[in-house]
């Protein structure tokens, strides 16, 4: 069997899998990657920016909902949480994109980008598991909407205790349109300084 000096390989096999691995990549590529456009494959957690149209406040009994209708992408969509430094209408935010899957309905879910990672800050999430619900009825000012990479997002816009607050879909099984009363939960959550309100469609 014929034998090669070491150097040879040292050099040639490099060379042997960059001729290998790049085609492959390629061939991963969609055609809207190469062309500059999100991927189909979009990734579960994204951080991306966005900007105010609209400031949202609401109280009930120590529990606070702050948010922001943000124009992404060139659509309006809710984002909840609370920056550090409070954002006027035309100001950019950083927001954090979560999409997910759930019995085959893909949704977005957008708040506000806080610092640490994307694991502790969805610990620090998870902790605020006292919860109660009540419930409440409104016309819907407008619809928020945004599809995105196969992912949608669908939230209504209503007038709650004299505040304008969003109300949001999660599993995308409301079809509401501009004028129509919808039923939603309003939920309570977190203890001590850390309480928190939101608003959710009714099943």
């Amino acid at each position: 069997m014929k034998t090669y000096p070491r150097w040879q390989f040292v050099i040639f096999t490099p060379i042997l899998l960059l001729a290998v691995c790049i085609p492959y990549a390629e061939a991963q590529q969609s055609p809207s990657v190469q062309s500059g456009e999100p991927s189909a494959l979009a990734p579960p957690i994204n951080h991306e920016s966005g900007t105010v149209d609209e400031v949202l406040t609401a109280d009930d009994g120590g529990y606070r909902m702050q948010g922001y209708v943000v124009n992404w992408r060139s659509a309006r969509v809710f984002v909840s949480g609370a920056p550090a430094e409070p954002r006027q209408p035309g100001a950019s935010l950083d927001l954090t994109v979560y999409r997910s899957s759930v019995n085959g309905q893909r949704s977005l879910r957008f708040a506000i980008t806080q610092l640490g990672d994307d694991a502790s800050v969805a610990q620090d999430e998870g902790r605020n598991s006292q919860v109660s619900i009540t419930s409440g009825t409104a016309k819907v000012e407008e619809v928020l909407r945004a599809d995105s990479d196969g992912y949608h997002f669908i939230a209504y816009l209503v007038s709650w205790h004299d505040r304008r607050v969003a109300v949001v879909d999660p599993l995308l099984h409301s079809t509401h349109a501009v004028g129509d009363q919808i039923d939603f939960r309003v939920f309570h959550t977190g203890a001590s300084e850390n309480r928190q309100l939101s608003f959710g469609v009714s099943d």
